[in-house]
């Protein structure tokens, strides 16, 4: 009887004493009886678990935001660093080689490009893909404008090609990333449907290219090498993607 009451007194004891708030003198009776009782150490370590269970994840997720956030800081302040000696380097000598800014420029504007886009990548949490495509076209023009400023004003070569090709076909290109992305965040489409709807729009976009730079006229538009070109490979994926994505829509 003595031991069936010790049980009962340690089992309505066993929660302060997990929790740890428990005088010393019931802490060592509790720890006594614990030695000899499988049934109440059972009972203990059951207690114990569940208590771990329920206060473990939220320091674990702590410390692992607090990992993941340490590791993304060094890695942007990292690249930032070794960006900057890059195009330091560089000017070094540009100015020492050239005596001024050429191609340093161009190197420079790169540089600054990926630093942006990996930073958007790695730190929007909200519309992603639109501020990807946003620093991707704002980065892309101002990296066009670099190298026709250093070729043809600085360095003297080269013709004045942005706004006449490189401009057009840039809005071109954009627009066809554009399209997909936006459907994808505001019209929730699913990927293997916006990849369709890129390769469609990289048909129009290969033709429009080739009229632009001149190596194509309207009437080549419909021959079948044009098409074997241009479209063949895009037509082969919007077929596969778009079975992929029905498949995907009939197993949901």
């Amino acid at each position: 009887m003595e031991r069936e009451l010790a049980c009962e007194i340690v089992k309505d004891l066993l929660p302060l004493y997990v929790d740890g708030i428990v005088s010393e003198v019931s802490k060592k009776s509790i720890e006594n009886h614990l030695e000899y009782c499988t049934g109440c150490k059972e009972l203990y370590y059951n207690m114990a678990f569940h208590l771990e269970m329920e206060t473990t994840p939220t320091e674990v997720s702590d410390v692992r935001r607090f990992l993941k956030k340490t590791k993304k800081m060094y890695l942007l302040y990292g690249l930032g660093g070794l960006s900057f000696i890059a195009v330091l380097v560089c000017m070094i000598v540009d100015l020492a080689v050239n005596k001024g800014i050429t191609w340093s420029l161009i190197v420079g504007s790169a540089c600054l490009f990926a630093d942006a886009f990996i930073y958007v990548l790695s730190t929007s949490q909200k519309n992603k893909g639109c501020m990807v495509m946003a620093v991707i076209s704002v980065g892309t023009f101002c990296l066009l404008s670099a190298i026709q400023i250093a070729r043809y004003y600085l360095m003297g070569t080269g013709t004045i090609w942005l706004f006449r090709y490189g401009l057009p076909i840039l809005l071109l290109w954009l627009f066809a990333f554009w399209i997909p992305v936006l459907t994808r965040t505001f019209l929730k489409w699913n990927i293997w449907d916006c990849i369709v709807l890129f390769l469609a729009a990289a048909i129009i976009g290969n033709y429009v290219t080739r009229l632009i730079t001149g190596d194509y006229v309207w009437n080549d538009v419909l021959h079948l090498r044009g098409f074997a070109g241009n479209a063949l490979g895009e037509v082969i994926g919007i077929i596969l993607f778009g079975m992929i994505g029905r498949i995907k829509k009939w197993r949901k």
